[in-house]
């Protein structure tokens, strides 16, 4: 398997996007016509994301020297990512060019018996699984902390394929390599002849949105052949990720996304509010009491002990809707295998017809009561 790697040079000059305001040193201009020079401060800034209606409005928007344009995205929106004070807010705010602007948040990864519970309609279920398709021709992008790609659960199957926070794609959390493992790994995930494609957006325990939408529109421009895209992350809702979200469903890649870990409803964080939203149940079909809910969730998934991949070729067990997604992207893997044509709607209406049905105890009222099943794939 090639290893494909490397930085766009629009995103390579690119900084890493935080929270914290900046404020300039003092500048001295020069005394002209016999006046004494006055100090000029420059503003605080601080991140924000700007969304236009079209990448024309974009383009010229980013042309304008004004706005220190950090990240400029081209495929998933018309948008880019800048540093603002709050009279440049103010100014394009009013610009009717501009559909949205919204501060660059941060963005927070959403972290045996589980591998049985997807095939089995009812418990007990004896410890075996069935398992004919494999994932095989599939690619699983893992938008995450990255990927240990040299894991011997992933064998020759998983590259470094973008890293949207400047570094060489290295997993420092484990995150990410443990969704993988879920996905795509040899023994423990639910497509094991998946390819996995590392979309680096998170560090070492959290990120930002731009970096997350570099990833995005990554993707967007390079997906080849049956793909799915999984999101084990969260932030507040974002206008900018909900498009994102919405335009790379369009262009033929489904998004499954982990519904949070909060328990309160999956409709205040995106990318699941716009994304196919995954809760987490445990191995007696239990809503895990963390598991977000609400009517933005499309079904539940194993996410309560899941054992995984981990970091230096080692394995570990954790519980969070960051573990039931990626059983979703298993699945949808599997079935990409024999339906390769298929669009986002088809498999996620797919998903959703083949669940298990009235199974989930304690589920709150207006979630679905779905349990994510294999369809005798």
């Amino acid at each position: 398997m090639p290893r494909r790697f490397g930085l766009p040079s629009v995103y390579a000059a690119a900084a890493v996007a935080t929270a914290v305001t900046t404020v300039a040193p003092l500048a001295v201009t020069e005394p002209a016509s016999g006046l004494s020079a006055r100090p000029v401060v420059t503003e605080p800034t601080r991140p924000y994301i700007v969304t236009a209606h079209t990448r024309g409005d974009a383009r010229d928007l980013v042309s304008e020297a004004r706005w220190r344009v950090r990240r400029y995205y081209t495929a998933v929106l018309p948008g880019f990512a800048t540093w603002l004070s709050d009279r440049e807010v103010a100014e394009l705010r009013a610009d009717a060019r501009v559909r949205s602007l919204e501060p660059d948040r941060r963005v927070h990864p959403m972290g045996g018996r589980a591998l049985n519970r997807r095939h089995g309609r009812e418990l007990p279920l004896g410890g075996r699984h069935g398992r004919a398709a494999t994932g095989r021709g599939v690619t699983v992008y893992v938008l995450d902390s990255g990927v240990d790609v040299g894991h011997r659960e992933f064998g020759d199957r998983a590259w470094r394929a973008f890293d949207a926070t400047g570094g060489h794609g290295a997993d420092c959390s484990g995150h990410g390599t443990q969704v993988a493992g879920v996905a795509a790994g040899r023994t423990y995930g639910v497509a094991p002849q998946a390819r996995i494609a590392s979309v680096k957006v998170l560090g070492c325990g959290f990120g930002s949105m731009s970096d997350v939408l570099a990833g995005a529109d990554w993707v967007r421009r390079h997906a080849r052949g049956p793909a799915v895209a999984n999101m084990s992350i969260g932030g507040e809702p974002s206008p900018a990720l909900d498009a994102a979200v919405s335009n790379l469903t369009r262009a033929g890649v489904l998004v499954v996304a982990a519904a949070g870990n909060s328990g309160e409803s999956a409709c205040s964080v995106s990318p699941a509010r716009r994304a196919f939203a995954v809760a987490a149940s445990d191995s007696a079909d239990l809503r895990a009491p963390f598991s977000n809910h609400g009517p933005c969730v499309d079904l539940y998934a194993p996410g309560v002990d899941v054992r995984s991949a981990w970091l230096e070729g080692t394995t570990r067990e954790e519980s969070g809707t960051s573990m039931a997604a990626p059983h979703v992207s298993g699945i949808a893997a599997l079935y990409l295998e024999s339906h390769r044509g298929s669009s986002p709607s088809t498999l996620a209406s797919w998903l959703k017809s083949t669940a298990t049905r009235g199974v989930i105890r304690q589920n709150p009222s207006r979630t679905p009561n779905l349990l994510l099943h294999s369809g005798g794939l």
